[in-house]
């Protein structure tokens, strides 16, 4: 899993959203073994169907009823939302969460991780480095060969690791187009969790996207 995990969704999405690693649900376990048998049993795959992942995890706070909207997607979304000139209001995006997000069938989203290995919080001793530059060059592999619209990598601690991937210099909160395609657009930006963030700086980084590439 550490390996070959990347996240939930389509390689042929046209919008990718990449981060440091896979957070984890309040309730649960500090290892990974329910993931990896949950990974394991959707046939350990690259990419997973997020809603079903989750059901196997026993974790359905995100995708079943009116759910909870998950804080790191939420910002992500409302980024997407206003890319694509749609209801960003909270309703419309728990409804977003449940049916499309990091869905395989139905999603236009790719939701990826540097690394394979879920973690509470960053501050949680996990080994990070396992297959590290493997994956970098996978990721880059697969942004080559299905060119999506854009390219979200969040997370200021990894901004090295970002330029890997792009292949260029990148500024907190810019919109380039990395050496790979010139099809795709790269923003590097701060974790969405992270302090000072707020709704308004999503919102501006999508308009800013539909500005330069359009939402089509």
């Amino acid at each position: 899993m550490a390996r070959r995990c990347y996240g939930y969704g389509r390689w042929d999405a046209p919008y990718w959203f990449l981060g440091p690693e896979q957070g984890k649900g309040p309730r649960e376990a500090c290892d990974n073994n329910p993931r990896l048998k949950a990974w394991l049993n959707l046939g350990a795959t690259e990419l997973c169907d997020c809603r079903e992942f989750h059901r196997l995890i026993g974790e359905n706070a995100w995708h079943e009823g009116k759910p909870r909207l998950q804080p790191t997607w939420r910002l992500l979304m409302l980024l997407l939302m206003t890319f694509l000139e749609k209801p960003s209001d909270n309703g419309s995006l728990r409804t977003y969460q449940r049916d499309r997000w990091g869905r395989v069938s139905g999603g236009e989203t790719c939701v990826i991780e540097l690394s394979g290995l879920a973690a509470k919080s960053s501050s949680v001793p996990v080994d990070r480095m396992p297959f590290l530059q493997e994956r970098i060059e996978i990721i880059r592999q697969r942004i080559r060969t299905y060119k999506p619209k854009f390219v979200i990598m969040y997370g200021a601690n990894e901004g090295k690791h970002w330029e890997q991937i792009a292949g260029r210099t990148l500024d907190r909160e810019s919109i380039v187009k990395p050496d790979l395609t010139d099809l795709t657009f790269v923003a590097f930006t701060s974790h969405p969790v992270s302090h000072g963030r707020r709704n308004s700086d999503w919102k501006k980084l999508g308009e800013r996207l539909r500005e330069k590439s359009g939402p089509s």
